[in-house]
């Protein structure tokens, strides 16, 4: 099949999942609470089976995009099917007006960010925000953020924080905050800034696109591509110079180490990288949370696997060894916090938190298998009683732009209803998340106070600095 026919004919790859999917059968009894994806595929599949009645093609489109990506199935492979189904769908039949305008986050952030006095009182409006919601297809009951009198790139310009700190010596960090940080929470990303300083770090927070999450859940290629361009290219010229890359969203880490670098060690500018025999094949090996790589590598005789190995996903159009590059040296907050109170690098001279907080691990922080780094953390605040939401199969519903859409609003929260009872029974004063899509479904449907982890770590700083200073003039 060529690629024109590959394009023309999305429904044979939304079939293909299907029957590969019920043909394995096992995600049936594990995803009927936390998926809307697979309960609705066994029921397209038990219907045709025993009616004879085929899977309509509209059953089809709609069936992929009820995927929100949430990276928990077991089987990468469908998971790239269903991007692949959509994306296809999107290059055919296009998108419309309102999905087009909500999946660049990016882009309403500085538009409403301009004005955010405007723009907020536009939104809360019944009448206007009503109108506005409609025409973009955001459902009538779904809140909208609030945006703040200064985004976190505005703090940033101010402290010179967008041009490279001329120290050359010590650690030295590249932060990606992503957009929503940036321009609805910038309290979490000035939190992390001030984190990292604290224990002497030099940050550096370059004018990044986003992460091309939404616009990829959306299947619009060309979109994400333009992002992932961008982004690779500051990011790979930064840690040329000696930066590591650092991400308070799991779902911004989860895209730059893992989607991006899909394929890429297997492509032929990788291999003669590192100087790979050509009869083998040679990738570093799937390695265990705290593990220490040393070199360990795996290794494929090319007469077998040439035809299977291949860099043909999602981002092979881009440059390999750039997409490596920022993908090894791309690190969670949290993670690269916890490596340095290991290495005993990291201040814990923390002032006291009287709290009972609960802490709940993301899909895309679970995903990228590097365990729970902030309940390590937060454990050294004294006072702090630390809870957290444990099972794979939690998940908050809202899945970033998808939560606001008309069509896709109640099934949010129907999908996030297992953990926001699970919150309730708790009852924690402090609801912790590194998930800033996340916290915007617990502002929605919860009234406990929601906080990024980062947040209680530099309260607990400013907190014990404030005290010191009470003491040097008293």
């Amino acid at each position: 099949m060529d690629k024109h026919q590959e394009k023309s004919d999305p429904e044979r790859t939304a079939r293909k999942i299907v029957m590969d999917c019920a043909d394995c059968d096992c995600c049936r009894p594990i995803m009927d609470e936390s998926c809307l994806f697979f309960p609705e595929l066994y029921r397209l599949y038990d219907k045709e089976t025993e009616t004879g009645q085929k899977i309509s093609a509209d059953e089809l489109r709609r069936l992929v995009d009820m995927c929100n990506f949430c990276a928990l199935c077991p089987c990468p492979n469908i998971r790239a099917d269903i991007i692949r189904a959509k994306t296809r769908f999107i290059e055919r039949d296009g998108l419309n007006f309102g999905v087009r305008t909500v999946e660049n986050v990016e882009r309403i952030g500085k538009i409403c960010g301009a004005l955010p006095g405007l723009a907020n009182r536009l939104l809360r409006s019944n009448f206007a925000g009503g109108m506005i919601k409609d025409a973009l297809g955001i459902h009538r009951d779904r809140n909208m953020p609030v945006f703040p009198e200064e985004s976190f790139s505005a703090w940033v310009k101010k402290r010179g924080l967008d041009v490279k700190p001329r120290s050359l010596g010590g650690r030295r960090i590249a932060y990606f905050a992503g957009c929503t940080a940036r321009y609805i929470f910038p309290e979490v990303a000035r939190a992390t800034v001030e984190v990292l300083q604290q224990n002497s770090i030099d940050v550096f927070c370059p004018d990044h696109k986003c992460c091309g999450m939404p616009s990829f859940l959306e299947g619009d290629r060309k979109l994400t591509l333009e992002f992932a361009h961008h982004n690779l290219n500051i990011f790979a010229d930064a840690v040329k110079e000696g930066y590591e890359i650092l991400c308070s969203c799991p779902t911004c880490s989860f895209m730059l180490r893992n989607l991006l670098a899909e394929g890429a060690y297997y492509s032929t500018e990788y291999q003669q990288s590192i100087g790979t025999d050509s009869k083998f094949i040679r990738v570093p090996a799937r390695l265990k949370p705290g593990e220490s790589p040393q070199g360990k590598m795996e290794v494929f005789d090319k007469t077998i696997f040439q035809n299977i190995l291949k860099d043909q996903g999602y981002f092979s159009s881009i440059d390999p060894l750039k997409r490596v590059v920022v993908a090894e040296k791309t690190y969670d907050v949290g993670e690269y916090l916890l490596r340095l109170h290991r290495s005993g690098a990291l201040r814990t001279d923390f002032s006291p938190i009287e709290s009972l907080a609960v802490y709940y691990p993301p899909c895309h922080q679970r995903e990228q298998e590097f365990g729970q780094p902030y309940l390590d953390l937060m454990a050294l605040i004294p006072g702090m009683a630390l809870e957290s939401i444990r099972g794979n199969l939690y998940c908050c519903g809202l899945a970033g732009v998808m939560g606001f859409k008309q069509d896709f609003y109640e099934e949010s929260i129907k999908l996030g209803s297992r953990l926001m009872d699970k919150i309730k029974e708790l009852n924690p004063e402090l609801l912790v998340t590194d998930c800033l899509s996340c916290r915007l479904q617990f502002k929605q449907l919860l009234p406990n106070k929601v906080v990024h982890p980062v947040e209680i770590l530099w309260q607990a700083y400013r907190m014990r600095a404030q005290g010191a200073r009470h003491k040097a003039h008293g």
